[in-house]
């Protein structure tokens, strides 16, 4: 269960484990298509923006990939 809640761009990568500059690309890109079309709630601030969690959450899931680490040289 996710909750009902508005988050930050920092708070989002947390809760999904993304990399802070991935979902703010994200965030970014999602905005400039229209609202209608938009997969993701977004409400746009002076310093970032504000993210529906869970419309955050089913597109991460829907999307197939995940939260990946740095590379090492042993792999």
């Amino acid at each position: 269960m996710v909750e009902e809640i508005w988050v930050n761009v920092t708070e989002g990568a947390e809760k999904t484990g993304y990399n802070r500059q991935y979902v703010m690309k994200l965030a970014g890109k999602i905005w400039r298509q229209p609202e209608e079309t938009r997969p993701i709630r977004l409400r746009k601030r002076t310093n970032g923006y504000d993210i529906w969690l869970p419309d955050l959450i089913a597109y991460i899931e829907q999307s197939g990939h995940g939260p990946y680490g740095k590379r090492t040289d042993d792999e």
